[in-house]
């Protein structure tokens, strides 16, 4: 078991750092599912195995619908980041 960083403490999603006044400063862990990377990468395999002849039926059939959901939720990343850069550019 790994022991703790001096100045940090571990809670369920998040990580708290002591800064050097003492303050708590909350610090959130990043999701890989919310990283455009891996969205795409994600993607981009599950459309190579459904376009592969090598693979059953059933496997292409699936990774197909992988490809396809994995393509929607980037798309959905990136209308959210999109509306939320235009709402800070317009401050708000």
């Amino acid at each position: 078991m790994l022991g703790r960083l001096p100045g940090t403490t571990a809670r369920s999603g998040t990580l708290e750092f002591d800064d050097r006044a003492g303050a708590r400063v909350a610090a959130e862990k990043q999701s890989y599912r919310g990283a455009l990377g891996y969205t795409a990468f994600l993607g981009v395999v599950a459309f190579w195995a459904a376009a592969s002849s090598g693979n059953e039926p059933y496997v292409r059939v699936l990774a197909g619908i992988s490809a396809a959901a994995a393509a929607l939720h980037l798309g959905v990343l990136l209308f959210r980041r999109r509306r939320d850069r235009s709402s800070v550019a317009a401050g708000g």
